[in-house]
């Protein structure tokens, strides 16, 4: 079956199902699992699928402490960081829906989000994003809550009030505002890019078909012991259900958004496999090839370059002159290559606009697989 929103094959889904059965799941059963990798003042912090449960359910009491309801809808307006999938679980654990936001959206596309989703609380990551919404809420009076992720002197950061605010309410209430949810409940309010966009609104039952629908086009990167990094922002769908695949799988997510550290949180996380678009991808091997260059070193990385796209075009049997250069190159410049990306990356999962053809068989000839998501909600 494929999905009539993105595009995305997906799987059955029982009637008694939602997004949060996951987390719970994997807590109880592999509860020592490394579910997360979380960046940390420049480092890595495991997290495993038994912690991560313990803060959505920390969450999801603050939540209801604060007056949250089931149905209520929540905007998360924040770059890709772990606290987004954190967020978007404890907001399902008690029933509301999430309505994911682009962190370089302007005043007035936050203004319509909001106001068309009719969200009653805000998930900020910053003190800029929280004032881009200062600048529309007395418009906006519905708005109750505006959280914010980044703390400062004069705000408390929003896992830190939640969690203060939730020791009042009983785990058992959670959980039975958790097993409340019903497979049909709306999930997340989403939209595409463009001037007053048309909302899509998805249940749990449609996000959670579509994760195993995404789990069943890529098993391979998907998988228990293999770890992802996600260089694209959360409100893309395609991307986001790969976050969902991996708690899903217990492939160990990592959350990383494009900046002037990525070279080095791509070295320190080392990853198997990334989330990217064609955009970054280029970056990469345009970068790769301005340091051959400036290294004096253009004729090894275009030989070596050519070699990878003939390599990489390839689908039966490759002729003995093929295999020894490319042998030779894996010795000496793909390894080089592939360092860019941790030097354990294999597979590059890639959203939005696909790459050229060209460049999917440089990747694939120097070891890395470039797999096409399904495409984002259209206009």
């Amino acid at each position: 079956m494929t999905d009539s929103v993105n595009g995305a094959a997906t799987g059955s889904v029982t009637g008694t199902e939602s997004l949060t059965d996951m987390v719970w799941a994997n807590a109880e059963r592999f509860g020592a699992t490394i579910g997360f990798r979380r960046r940390d003042a420049g480092s890595w912090v495991d997290v495993t699928t038994r912690e991560f449960a313990t803060q959505v359910l920390e969450l999801a009491k603050g939540m209801i402490a604060a007056g949250l309801r089931p149905g209520d809808r929540v905007a998360l307006f924040s770059a890709t960081r772990y606290e987004w999938t954190l967020f978007d679980f404890a907001c399902w654990s008690v029933g509301a829906a999430t309505v994911p936001v682009d962190p370089t959206a302007t005043s007035a596309e936050v203004e319509w989000i909001l106001s068309d989703s009719g969200a009653c609380a805000v998930l900020v990551e910053s003190a800029a994003h929280r004032e881009t919404v200062r600048r529309v809420v007395d418009r906006l009076p519905e708005i109750v809550w505006v959280w914010q992720l980044d703390g400062d002197e004069e705000v408390p950061s929003a896992v830190e009030e939640l969690t203060a605010l939730g020791t009042q309410v009983f785990d058992d209430r959670a959980h039975e505002r958790r097993l409340a949810v019903r497979t049909d409940d709306i999930a997340t309010v989403v939209y595409p890019h463009g001037d007053h966009p048309k909302r899509a609104e998805l249940t749990h039952g449609e996000l959670l078909a579509q994760v195993r629908g995404t789990i069943a086009a890529h098993p391979a990167p998907l998988r228990a012991g293999h770890s992802l990094l996600v260089l694209l922002q959360l409100a893309d769908l395609p991307t986001r259900l790969i976050t969902l695949a991996c708690v899903y799988t217990r492939t160990t997510l990592g959350h990383a958004p494009d900046s002037d550290d990525l070279f080095t949180d791509l070295g320190v996380f080392r990853p198997r496999v990334i989330v990217a678009d064609a955009e970054l991808l280029g970056r990469f091997h345009d970068s790769a090839r301005a340091k051959a260059y400036a290294d004096g070193n253009m004729f090894v990385f275009d030989t070596a370059e050519s070699v990878a796209i003939s390599y990489g075009a390839q689908r039966g049997s490759v002729s003995l002159a093929l295999r020894l250069k490319h042998a030779m190159a894996g010795k000496i410049v793909y390894p080089k290559l592939r360092a860019a990306f941790g030097g354990r990356c294999v597979a590059a999962l890639t959203s939005g606009v696909p790459l050229d053809g060209q460049r999917v068989n440089f990747f694939r000839g120097i070891g890395i697989e470039v797999h096409q998501l399904g495409t984002a909600l259209s206009e």
